[in-house]
């Protein structure tokens, strides 16, 4: 665990050993969520890489229920 001081713009400085540790640089984009009463920092996942991490998941031939692609677009976009 690593501690940091908010200053009082309420701006947090991620220590520099976590930021290389998650590939993050000046710039990058990270999403914040509450969870459990605390605050998660989380690295964005693109599309590309979600769906290269998810090959293999689904078999080909395999019977998918149908979904609406506008309402994949809201879930895929309320993730943040």
């Amino acid at each position: 665990m690593v501690e940091a001081v908010i200053d009082r713009k309420g701006r947090v400085v991620i220590p520099r050993r976590l930021r290389e540790k998650l590939g993050l640089h000046e710039g990058a984009e990270v999403r914040l969520m509450v969870e459990d009463g605390r605050i998660a920092l989380v690295k964005p996942v693109s599309a590309g890489e979600f769906i290269r991490d998810m090959e293999g998941f689904v078999r080909e031939g395999a019977a998918l229920p149908k979904r609406d692609p506008i309402r994949l677009k809201k879930i895929w976009e309320s993730r943040g």
